[in-house]
């Protein structure tokens, strides 16, 4: 498992569902990509990132599994 870094990309669209853990991001120049599930708070403020960028129009940076693809960290820049 390696973790592939970005930075500086803008938020394109946000996914949530009712279900546990479930929270996806599209970021510009990359697929859709699951926020990874290790706990529930650490899913919501990921995705409170994303959602906050989006909004703002701010870019994000971080980091994500190349083995699954799903996001590891997030930084709002």
């Amino acid at each position: 498992m390696a973790y592939v870094n970005f930075s500086s990309l803008a938020v394109v669209q946000t996914f949530t569902s009712p279900h546990t853990m479930n929270a996806w991001g599209l970021i510009s120049t990359q697929p859709y990509r699951k926020v990874q599930p290790i706990s529930t708070d650490g899913t919501t403020n990921m995705f409170m990132i994303l959602c906050a960028a989006r909004a703002s129009g701010r870019t994000v940076s971080g980091s994500y599994d190349d083995g699954t693809g799903q996001l590891y960290t997030l930084y709002l820049n």
